[in-house]
Order: C-alpha cells, then structure tokens, then sequence
C-alpha cells in the first residue's frame, strides 16, 4: 500500500536535451563523427565477422548491465536521469573511442620516432594510452556539466557520470579488440573474437576505463559544486584526481617484466586491478560520507514532524534504510515497510528541494510551494504509516490473554 501524494518534479528528474546550450550541439555533433568513425573502421570486416561481433557484443552487454546495476546504487540520495546516463555513456562509446584511436595511433608514431619501435611496443600502451583516453573522456564529464549542470549537485555526481562514460568507452573499446582479433585470427574468426573478449572482460573488466574516469569525474563535480572552498583548492583537487586517474590507468597497462615467471603473471596482474580498485574505493567512500554529511546538514533545520533522529540514522546508507523497510515489515507487515519506503523517497525529495533552496538564498524565506507540497506528503505518509502500525499492534494486543 502506498498513500496517494502530490506530484513535484524536481531538478534532477529533467532531460538531457537543451538545444540553446552551444556544448549541447558539440557534444551532438562529436558523436555523429564518432559513429561515423567507427563505422568507418569497422565495417570493411564486419561481413566476414559478423557473427563473431553479435556474441562479442552480447558478452560485453552483460558486463554492461552488471556493471549499471552496481553504479545506479552509488548515489545515496537521487538517480541520476536515465537521459543524462545514457548521454554519458555515449560521449565514451562514440566520441571518446573514436578521437582516441586517432590520437593513439598518432601518439604511437610519435613515440616510435622518439625512441624505437621495440620500446614502443613495450611501453606505448602505458604511456600514450592514458595520456589520450583520460582527457578525451574527461572532456565527456566536463560537456555534462556545461549542458546540464542542474544534475551535478555535489562531487558524487561527478563520479558516477565518469565511472559511465568510463563504461561506454570500455564496451565499444572491447568490441573494437573483438573485431581486430577476429580478422586477425587465421583459424577462426570466433575463436579470435571470444579470446579477446573474455580475457577483457573477466580480466580488465573489474578494473577498467569507469574507475579512471570515475576518479576524474569527481574531481570535475568538486570544482564545480564546490563553490565555497578557495579556488586553489578546488584546481589543486581537480588537478591531483585527474592526475590519479592518469596513473591508475598507467598502472593498469604497465608491462609485466619479460623475465618474470608465467605462474606470476596472473596473481600481478590482479595485484595491479585490487590496487586501483582500492583507490576507486577511497574515493568513493569519501565522497559518499559528504553525501551523508550533506544530508545531515540539510535536514538539520527540519521540525522532528518532518524528520526524525531515527530517520536520519536510517537514511544514512541504501542498506541502511533496506534493514529499516525489513524491520518495519517483520515488526508490522508489508503494508509499513511499503509505507516506509515512501517516506524515505520523500525524505530525499525534500533534501534535494532544500538545498536548492538554499542555493537561492531563500533559507530564511516561508517554504517555496514544491517544497510545502513534499512536506504536506511526508505529514500523510507518517499518519498513515502510524495507522498500519496502530492497526498491527492491536491485533496483536487482541491474541494476549
């Protein structure tokens, strides 16, 4: 059961498209070339290797989903838009995939001409491979911003829009190995397409191109959201977290040494993975307990009609607030808990309203009407909620002899 509330559209909830912005027609225009591009590139070989491509995509979809899944729940207080996602994932798969392969291919010229080719082919991959891929995904993050800048609240936002672009350049860039292995391979264009693909995803998959650009991402949203810290620590934060992303990147692709024995080539190779994941974790933590902290100071001013200390140490985490809706439902039954998770879905409306508020400078003004209308709905959903539980405890007090 759920109660019948006010519908408010908050900011985060708009679309991706704004055709007055002049990034939103570059970042338009820079995936129609990357499509082409890839087109381009791929499609010479595609006849030949079609169906080797189709089981390398359906491989790489399901890493995709998975991996979707795990960034949709990173945010504690809001979903970023599905469009803005989408959006994101597009700028790495098409825009950032297509220029990189350009700057690549001519970074490797360049690198071989400075030094030779046999310490290219050694070293290229660790050098030229992050010092392209990172801007051009970062630039992705930066676009974002510049077009939809109502959806990058507070630094967390950041990450997750660079962990998908990250994740767009990771599949497409896995499809472009699939296709290059598959015409490559004399035997069979299967058995070159699958080798690559699942070596990819189940050895890079975990430790890839999301949490270099998550990393970036988050020191863009930083710098943008922000406002109150000097400027020279918000270039000085950008910097360094762009900088991290560089160097785990680098990490990744860094050579094993030739002479190192062959049973210790997979324990260091995931050795390297665990390290940058560690990293990604950090940062993630980080920015996760200023989400909370933001909340916290957000809702401080709120009566305890509109937020509880039980609420607030229930709506600290996503499991947090899971063990709550299961509490509610062994203590009074499905009713409360689907009751519960209304409430909690208010609550970070009216967060996300009065910080916006806040923003406008009308903390010391009576409630803007979307914001009255949030509380109006909480006020509803608490009575009702203490209606079921009132209900299910009587019941209960009725069975006691």
């Amino acid at each position: 059961m759920t109660v019948r509330t006010e519908r408010v559209v908050v900011e985060n909830q708009g679309a991706f498209i704004r055709i007055r912005r002049p990034a939103y027609w570059l970042f338009v225009a820079c995936l129609v070339y990357g499509l082409l591009e890839l087109g381009r590139v791929l499609s010479p070989d595609y006849g030949s290797i079609a169906t080797a491509l189709w089981v390398s995509i359906g491989i790489n979809a399901v890493l995709a989903v998975f991996l979707l899944d795990i960034f949709s729940h990173l945010d504690l207080f809001e979903r970023e838009p599905p469009t803005v996602r989408a959006a994101a994932m597009a700028w790495g798969g098409l825009a950032a995939v297509a220029f990189a392969m350009i700057a690549n291919n001519a970074g490797l010229v360049v690198l071989a001409e400075l030094t030779d080719a046999k310490w290219t082919r050694t070293w290229g991959k660790a050098i030229i491979g992050p010092l392209n891929e990172e801007w051009l995904k970062a630039l992705g993050v930066v676009l974002l911003v510049l077009i939809v800048r109502e959806h990058f609240d507070r630094s967390i936002d950041g990450l997750i829009y660079g962990a998908l672009v990250g994740l767009g350049f990771q599949v497409v860039e896995n499809l472009t190995y699939a296709v290059n292995f598959a015409a490559l391979n004399p035997n069979s264009d299967m058995t070159g397409a699958l080798s690559v693909t699942i070596t990819r995803v189940l050895v890079a998959g975990p430790f890839s191109h999301p949490l270099y650009t998550g990393a970036a991402g988050l020191g863009i949203a930083f710098f943008v959201t922000q406002t109150r810290r000097a400027l020279s620590t918000r270039i000085g934060v950008m910097a360094g977290l762009f900088a991290l992303a560089l160097a785990m990147h680098a990490l990744w692709n860094l050579p094993l040494p030739a002479s190192l024995p062959a049973g210790l080539a997979i324990p260091l190779t995931y050795g390297k993975g665990l390290i940058i994941l560690g990293l990604f974790f950090v940062l993630y933590h980080s920015a996760a307990r200023a989400e909370w902290r933001w909340f916290v100071t957000t809702m401080s001013d709120e009566d305890e009609a509109v937020i509880t200390t039980d609420d607030l140490t229930e709506m600290r985490s996503l499991r947090s607030r899971r063990k709550a809706r299961k509490r509610a439902q062994k203590r009074w039954g499905k009713e409360a808990s689907q009751l519960l998770r209304q409430l909690q879905h208010e609550l970070v409306n009216l967060a996300t309203l009065v910080a916006r508020d806040q923003r406008r400078g009308r903390d010391d003004r009576p409630d803007s009407p979307d914001v009255a209308a949030v509380k109006r709905n909480i006020t509803a959903i608490r009575a009702e909620l203490e209606q079921a539980k009132g209900a299910v405890e009587a019941k209960v007090g009725a069975r006691k002899p």
